[in-house]
């Protein structure tokens, strides 16, 4: 069986990620682009056959609520900026068709639980016909899936630390993109792209006693041009009270990703692309960041009518939630209890 589908957005993700992955997935068949401009969807589209292109200025039958119209289209995946996508999520949805939205779910707690009543509410979507999964593509990375695996054989979790650092220059192509050079959400990119680390670390922690609890959090901004914040200093408890450290930032002049965990059963550190178990060393090859795994998880959840459990929208929910609290504990000094873990 396969389905029909569009790809709504023409940036740089869809481009280089979600054009290949579509291609690759073995029960899914592009038919259509949408981006707000014909000149956009036709960049995506170059070398393409039997693709039909829509956008806001194409003129009469071509816009995004003429391409819900078609039979023929099945499911759509959305890569848009993160202030306008909820809207297109909600037309794609009560048009029938299975959606599949980027990450974060929405720019705040408050749109996301908006979003996901209206999903659940059964006047609004047929649930079981109409699948919605967001798309968190480090649930889907290697080296996060055997860190967790080996984490979860280690009993309950006495202590982590999680250390992301970068610097996003002027110079980068994900930075010169408008809406993110002035972000009008939260975080700026510390939603955009730390939210990816924090499901990172939920996958890896997983539910129950390890999952996290509580965090408070120092915010700033270290380079003049990623505001409003770039820098998340926090300290954090699980739910069986062990401490943790979560340092993010995309304003550093450090550029290193680690992780540390310490277990009653042993320690698990990953250092980029090297895990540690117990002193044995492995280096875990490099094979994507998880979007042809995860599209292609999209596809037979359709077929199998339903969702895989890394796509459901309550996981990127909780994702957020994390977020959200370290954003508003860096604004008032307090300490966040975390509802969704």
């Amino acid at each position: 069986m396969t389905t029909g589908v569009a790809i709504i957005g023409s940036g740089i993700f869809a481009k280089e990620q979600h054009l290949p992955a579509v291609k690759e997935a073995p029960t899914l068949a592009l038919k259509a682009i949408y981006s707000r401009s014909l000149k956009s969807a036709q960049d995506l589209a170059e070398g393409l056959e039997n693709v039909d292109l829509y956008s806001d200025d194409s003129g009469p039958e071509k816009a995004y609520a003429d391409l819900l119209k078609r039979e023929d289209i099945g499911a759509v995946i959305l890569a848009l900026p993160i202030l306008v996508q909820p809207a297109y999520i909600k037309q794609a949805l009560a048009a029938g068709k299975h959606v599949l939205s980027e990450k974060p779910i929405a720019k705040d707690l408050a749109t996301a639980q908006d979003l996901l009543s209206w999903y659940n509410n059964g006047a609004n979507v047929d649930k079981s016909k109409t699948l919605w999964g967001v798309a968190e593509n480090y649930r889907f990375i290697r080296k996060w899936l055997q860190t967790a695996a080996e984490v979860q054989k280690l009993g309950s979790v006495k202590t982590f630390r999680l250390v992301l650092r970068a610097n996003i220059g002027t110079e980068g192509k994900y930075y010169n993109t408008s809406w993110r050079k002035t972000p009008e959400y939260q975080g700026g990119f510390v939603l955009d792209a730390g939210i990816h680390f924090l499901a990172a670390l939920r996958l890896i922690l997983g539910r129950g006693s390890n999952s996290l609890k509580t965090v408070i959090a120092q915010t700033s901004q270290l380079q003049e041009h990623l505001p409003p914040i770039d820098t998340v200093d926090a300290l954090a408890t699980t739910a069986s009270g062990a401490p943790g450290v979560i340092n993010i930032s995309f304003g550093s002049e450090f550029r290193d990703s680690l992780l540390e965990i310490t277990s009653e059963k042993g320690v698990v550190t990953l250092i980029g692309d090297q895990l540690t178990v117990g002193g044995v060393v492995t280096d875990i090859p490099f094979e994507g960041v998880g979007v042809k795994e995860e599209v292609k998880a999209f596809g037979a959840s359709i077929v199998g009518g339903a969702l895989e459990d890394r796509l459901r929208p309550e996981e990127a929910f909780a994702d957020l939630e994390i977020l959200e609290k370290l954003v508003t504990s860096g604004e008032d000094g307090g300490r966040k209890t975390l509802e969704l873990q």
